[in-house]
């Protein structure tokens, strides 16, 4: 979770290391430092709290240390110890400075056995333990690889760190043992190191996603991958990505989460093409890929991710179920691992992760690989770790999402489950009244709707109705069937950019114990769109009028009754009506990040980067 960036070679290397952090700041920290090479020397600059605190340690120049060429980076995000400057990275031990990205589960006994040693700790943390195992090391005689090596075969727990050593400047060694880590010779000489793709690619597209036991030893003449196992140089070949750097920019947008929401119709648009075999005139042609034919022998699905993805695949649940009538179910991540689940025969297990890097649905996917069980991934990334470690993955194309809150990589996930319900159901033969094909055309039609619906007067009256609701106490996002999940979503969005408590639920569910919670401080945002649940919904949003709640009702431009019973109404346009009712999702997502966003904004928060958030939750 935490940030990386080290650079060894021509360039500045401060420059480097706080452009590459910034690149970084969507993953979420507390607190940011570098480390640099000044002759022979490693100076240190580090702080709690924002970038910027670093950047005026460097007296507000960074074109200052222009003379430096080697060196490391890091944001933190506190697991072990407070955010504070003593705990903040890189940590230094002798001549020995490292930072470091995930968690040494047996840190108790490593700085017990250190301080038995002699050594003195300086912060709370268990990374800096690791800089005293290399320094012990070294101390011994080995040299700077060598003792890295030599030092992880004390370690346990999943990690990458880099380090650097006064005893051998002009060498920066990092290893990839879990967490994730990436690689990219500069076109001017040279070789950065981070722990995504991000801050490389104002200097190059070409990446090596470092595997799993990986070490890679730069110098500003090479770049070489070894094993941390045996020492042994490695072939790794480099992804070339198609994201740009023009593309991590704000173009406009005040905010990275606004220029994303206004950017899903192009990531649906993207992900279509890079999934659909588009010379077909069939509907649904999935494009041939070995995921396709692992489908295409399932009996069973079982869906695992968390948050957002989670979310997603709930939504992925009723699509599968209803089109290609087959069994699914969902899990949460980090509750299918430590359970003892019955899958049966012809089962496949499929990880959803917008970074490819999610500790718990990886560490689902190696368990399922370790049985036997068959394995696919969505995700966002190229390269990534769940890229390589399922037995196949469908991506989607939503390029960079630097606002942490997820937003067109979540439609995007959606996207690509209803295509592979679409597809299967036409496989499977589970289609005999034909409803299919004409679905398909619809699902093509929606980039073009949605961009209509971002600028259309319902997110007016999204924004008009988050400035009235902004001092609300609480909120409630209720729906059914599709909705129910969309609702979910919703709950998930405002507490984590407006730190406001929101919880969503099924509507049927609000009188078996949360309607207790509903009075007239409350606000209950309700999803009724013109679908089969729309009847029932309408129902139970009675008994939460009859308690006082103020209510934000979104259903159909006609549908006068359900917007009498609402304090605030967003009439979904007239165009979106001849949808089939499973494709709302993809409306009234986007439009539940706008409210949540627009609140934010009244409530003054951080909407890019939220507080105790990371983009890539990287540990348990």
């Amino acid at each position: 979770m935490c940030g990386i960036v080290g650079y060894i070679g021509s360039r500045p290397a401060v420059d480097v290391l706080v452009r590459g952090l910034r690149r970084l700041e969507y993953r979420g920290y507390d607190s940011a430092g570098v480390a640099f090479f000044r002759d022979s020397r490693i100076e240190i600059r580090k702080a709690e709290g924002k970038l910027e605190n670093v950047e005026r340690l460097l007296n507000g120049a960074i074109e200052g240390h222009a003379d430096a060429t080697c060196g490391i980076g890091h944001t933190r995000w506190a697991t072990h110890g407070k955010p504070t400057t003593q705990n903040a990275h890189p940590h230094q031990t002798g001549h020995v400075v490292i930072v470091h990205n995930g968690i040494i589960e047996n840190y108790q006994e490593l700085k017990k056995e250190i301080i038995g040693r002699g050594g003195h700790p300086k912060s709370e943390t268990d990374s800096e333990l690791f800089g005293f195992l290399v320094y012990e090391e070294m101390e011994k005689g080995l040299g700077l690889v060598e003792a890295v090596r030599a030092s992880f075969r004390h370690v346990q727990g999943a990690c990458s760190v880099v380090v650097l050593s006064e005893k051998e400047p002009g060498l920066v060694v990092g290893v990839r043992n879990g967490s994730p880590l990436v690689a990219a010779r500069d076109p001017k000489g040279g070789t950065i190191l981070a722990s995504d793709a991000q801050p490389l690619l104002e200097y190059t597209r070409e990446v090596i996603f470092l595997e799993q036991g990986d070490m890679a030893v730069a110098s500003s003449g090479e770049l070489r991958i070894v094993s941390l196992e045996t020492g042994k140089e490695l072939e790794r070949e480099a992804a070339r990505l198609d994201w740009s750097p023009e593309k991590l920019d704000k173009q406009g947008f005040p905010h990275y989460m606004l220029k994303e929401i206004h950017e899903q119709p192009g990531a649906l648009v993207d992900t279509l093409n890079g999934l659909l075999e588009r010379a077909s005139t069939a509907p649904f042609p999935l494009a041939e890929q070995p995921g396709a034919r692992l489908l295409d022998s399932a009996r069973e699905i079982h869906l695992v991710a968390c948050g957002s993805s989670w979310h997603a695949a709930q939504v992925g649940k009723y699509w599968l179920e209803r089109w290609a009538r087959i069994p699914v179910s969902v899990d949460l991540a980090s509750e299918f691992r430590y359970r003892a689940p019955v899958l049966g025969q012809g089962a496949v297990v499929l990880g959803i992760s917008q970074s490819g890097e999610t500790a718990d649905t990886l560490a689902v996917v190696r368990q399922m690989k370790a049985l036997g069980i068959r394995t696919l991934g969505i995700t966002n990334v190229r390269g990534s770790t769940l890229s390589r470690e399922a037995d196949a993955v469908f991506y989607t194309s939503a390029g960079p999402e630097i606002g942490v809150a997820a937003t067109k990589t979540f439609t995007a996930q959606l996207l690509v489950l209803l295509l592979l319900a679409g597809y299967l159901g036409l496989r499977r033969g589970a289609d005999p009244q034909g409803a299919i094909p004409p679905l398909f055309e619809q699902l093509v039609r929606v980039p073009h709707l949605l961009a209509d619906f971002l600028g259309s007067e319902a997110m007016a009256s999204a924004r008009e109705a988050a400035a009235a609701l902004a001092a609300s106490k609480g909120f409630f996002f209720i729906g059914r069937g599709y909705s129910f999940p969309v609702a979910l979503e919703g709950a998930l969005k405002l507490k984590e950019i407006a730190y406001i408590h929101a919880e969503g639920y099924a509507a049927g569910e609000l009188k078996h114990g949360p309607i207790a919670m509903i009075d007239e401080g409350m606000a209950v945002v309700v999803l009724a769109p013109r679908d089969g649940w729309r009847d029932k919904t309408v129902s139970n949003l009675e008994e939460v009028k009859a308690r006082g709640a103020r209510i934000l009702g979104v259903g159909a431009a006609d549908d006068h009754a359900l917007a009498s019973l609402c304090d605030h109404w967003v009439p979904l346009p007239a165009a979106v009506r001849p949808l089939d009712e499973c494709l709302l999702p993809f409306l009234l997502t986007p439009l539940l990040q706008l409210f949540s966003y627009e609140i934010a904004i009244r409530k003054g928060t951080d909407v890019d980067k939220p507080r105790n958030l990371a983009k890539s939750v990287t540990v348990e």
